[in-house]
This record gives structure tokens, C-alpha cells and sequence, in this order.
């Protein structure tokens, strides 16, 4: 198993391109593709189990340094309504193409940070999508935030429009580590967002937490599920860090090589994460995603 790992530990393609890598060719993508694409997967799809939006919102107020994400960095909110506006056009052409009424079974908010926007400018984004559009018999609508921005008012009106599941990015508890990767904040935050999520009704909170970051070690890794498991969220993403400074730029280059858990060290912050996660009553549900045993949607 230890060659198999060592074999396989080299850099890989992201999944947060768009279009997916898979449909890529040196000629770009022919426009009747396209259309013939998306109309057979609507068709086989709709009626049967309904259709999922993954709507990706790339805006952040500062760049955390261990992201591979497609991001906008700006503290200039008037960027939010025009951006809104071209997405609910690029769902409208989408309606214009399709043959029915689309069924959304899950719509899922990612980024980026989708709580950098206004709570008018969420509800006008997720009306705007069933203006043309019907919820199937069983529909799921999850989002990401950043707890240090995401308020109460964002939190209740994303519930009041049919969100049920959210996820906040944690990653580490540890100053140093959060120095490095430029995502500073304290444990009292966190538990502000994740006890108003509780209040409001959120049935399924998740955190995400990253092993293979800079400075990083089994004590703060630790520390960091320590806390985590003290917040008993229903589930929780744990995420191996890409170190690929030669795509992202300076903000991988903000710390050297060295700084980094190597091979064997970070496979070790891996198993352990695992171990902790098992030992407080998680279960694994996927890669690198684990749920509490109580947890209703596993």
C-alpha cells in the first residue's frame, strides 16, 4: 500500500474548471455539442430524478493561500448585482434551450464566498432561478460560507428561500498555520455561525478541515479536531492540501517547500484525522467526508 501512495502522490488535474477537463480540446467546444449535450442529459434526467445547479460565486475579501479555487479577490460589493444579472441570463439561456420546465433537485452555492454577497442580492439570485423553474418532490439546497463573513441575516434568509445544509471552511485552528495560508479566524467565530445555524433549523452543518498544510503539525492537527468535534458538526470534510504554486501564483509562494508536512508525515496527519473522527462517533460517507451517526441524510 506504502509504494501504491508514494506511486500515485504527484500533482493532478483540479475539478473546478468549467467546462470539466474531460470536454476540452484544442479547438474549444462546438456550440451544437453543447446543445446536444445538455439537452440528453435534461431529458434523461428531469422528469425521473430531477436536475442539479452547482452556481459558482468566485467573490472574497482576502485570498487564503491554500486555495486552487477560481476566486475574484475585491472588497468592492457593487460587484454583486452585475454578476447576479449575468448568471440568471446564462440560466435563462439554459431555459430557452430546454424542452419543459426544469425540476431542481439540489442547487448547491459554492465559490469563492457565496456569503460575500447581500442577503437581497441571494434571495433575488435563487428567485430568479424559479422563475422558470419547479422544486422536485425532494429537493436539497446547500451553500458554503466563510464565518467570518456570514451573519445571521445571511443564515436565516438562505434557510427562508430552502436551505437546509451548509458547510463552513475551517481548515485550521492552529495562529501559525492560519498566519501561513492567510485565513485568520478564531474558534469563537466559528461556534457564532455554527450555533446560529443550530438555532435557525439547519439539519446538516458541515466543516471543512485541510491535513498537508504548511507549519502543520500531529499537535495542531489535533487541536484543530479537538475543537472541531466540540461543535459537533454532522459532518466534515477533510481535505488533503495541492501545493501547486506554479498555477496559483504568489499565493502559493508564500512559504517554501519545506514548510509542508512531507510524504509519510502528511499520510500520517491523514490516518489520524481518521482515527480521531471514528473515535467521536463519525462514520465515512466518501473521500475524505465523514458524518456524525446521527445525521439523517447519510
Amino acid at each position: 500500500m506504502k509504494n501504491l501512495i508514494q506511486k500515485y502522490n504527484i500533482p493532478g488535474p483540479r475539478y473546478t474548471s468549467y467546462p470539466t477537463v474531460p470536454y476540452w480540446d484544442k479547438d474549444g467546444i462546438a456550440i451544437d455539442d453543447w446543445k446536444h449535450s445538455t439537452l440528453k442529459a435534461f431529458e434523461e434526467s428531469n422528469d425521473s430524478e430531477g436536475i442539479s445547479l452547482y452556481i459558482h460565486l468566485p467573490f472574497c475579501e482576502s485570498l487564503c493561500t491554500f486555495c486552487a479555487c477560481h476566486k475574484r479577490i475585491t472588497k468592492r460589493h457593487t460587484v454583486e448585482e452585475p454578476y447576479m444579472d449575468t448568471v440568471l441570463k446564462e440560466w435563462n439561456l439554459y431555459c430557452d434551450l430546454l424542452v419543459k420546465q426544469p425540476k431542481i433537485k439540489e442547487i448547491h452555492l459554492g465559490g469563492g464566498t457565496p456569503t460575500f454577497f447581500s442577503s437581497e442580492n441571494l434571495k433575488k439570485l435563487i428567485n430568479g432561478i424559479f422563475k422558470r423553474a419547479e422544486k422536485f418532490k425532494e429537493f436539497e439546497f446547500s451553500y458554503e460560507g466563510h464565518p467570518n463573513h456570514t451573519t445571521k441575516e445571511q443564515l436565516q434568509t438562505l434557510y427562508d428561500l430552502g436551505a437546509r445544509r451548509n458547510s463552513f471552511g475551517i481548515q485550521d485552528y492552529d495562529p501559525v498555520v492560519q498566519k501561513a495560508i492567510n485565513r485568520i479566524q478564531s474558534f469563537e467565530q466559528v461556534k457564532k455561525v455554527n450555533d446560529w445555524s443550530r438555532e435557525i433549523g439547519y439539519n446538516s452543518i458541515s466543516h471543512d478541515l485541510i491535513f498537508g498544510l504548511p507549519f502543520q503539525t500531529e499537535k495542531s492537527i489535533r487541536s484543530t479536531i479537538k475543537n472541531t468535534i466540540a461543535l459537533k458538526p454532522d459532518r466534515i470534510a477533510y481535505y488533503s492540501y495541492a501545493h501547486v504554486p506554479w498555477i496559483k501564483g504568489v499565493g502559493q509562494r508564500g512559504f517554501d517547500d519545506n514548510d509542508l508536512p512531507k510524504d509519510d508525515e502528511k499520510r500520517h496527519l491523514y490516518e489520524l484525522g481518521k482515527q480521531l473522527f471514528f473515535e467521536n462517533g463519525y462514520v465515512e460517507i466518501g473521500m475524505d467526508h465523514f458524518a456524525l451517526k446521527t445525521d439523517t441524510l447519510i
